[in-house]
């Protein structure tokens, strides 16, 4: 079983151009709201991280990293002249099918406030505020340029954050016996991706009591 998982993890990351336009789908989805994407490409990203560590060519791994960045660029692009378009109408009406409300976004306007790239990129590293974020620059007309940068900048930040920790595992572990590494490697995909979310979940909880 663990074998067949290490394949399917193989294949997805340095795959086909069939699981190259999945993982381009599942980012630029993730990035208009649809939930449950971001463990599955931080888990994706931990698995290249450790695969590199290992001695694996990084090389093999491109297509991936690039097609998950342009997948997540191509998404906030979409959400920005979406919400841009629709403006409080349209999150009115369609706003609360992905969680997002006025008073939301009301919040994500008072971080925003000085709508300065670093604060932008910095929105976007806490959870509940990545898509909502750049919803607020779509409604109240930020400039688009200011939102690529930061997207662009927090995504690279965020790949990297990722494969450093699937590195840290990869060395770790590298003294272990192979045929422990598909468990070694699940385990320790499941510990970042885990420590990740409770971090962001206690983040969202200490600004949602300050307000």
């Amino acid at each position: 079983m663990w074998d067949n998982i290490w394949q399917f993890l193989v294949i997805a990351t340095t795959g086909s151009l069939l699981w190259l336009a999945i993982i381009f789908l599942v980012a630029l989805l993730g990035e208009m709201g649809l939930p449950g994407t971001c463990p599955i490409l931080e888990s994706l990203l931990v698995f290249t991280g450790f695969q590199i560590a290992q001695g694996a060519f990084i090389v093999a791994s491109i297509p991936f990293l690039a097609i998950a960045y342009a997948g997540r660029l191509c998404g906030s692009t979409s959400a920005y002249w979406l919400s841009s378009a629709l403006g409080d109408r349209g999150i009115d009406k369609f706003g609360r099918r992905i969680r997002i409300t006025r008073e939301r976004l009301h919040r994500v306007r008072q971080k925003l406030e000085s709508f300065a790239v670093p604060t932008i990129i910095t929105a976007r590293f806490v959870p509940g505020f990545t898509v909502v974020s750049t919803i607020v620059c779509g409604v109240s007309g930020i400039p688009y340029k200011k939102l690529l940068a930061a997207v662009a900048i927090q995504v690279l930040a965020w790949e990297a954050i990722f494969l450093a920790f699937g590195a840290l595992g990869g060395k770790v572990s590298s003294s272990l016996n192979p045929e422990t590494q598909p468990a070694v490697v699940l385990i320790w995909m499941t510990i970042t991706v885990a420590v990740a979310a409770t971090l962001g979940y206690f983040i969202f909880r200490r600004l949602r009591n300050r307000q």
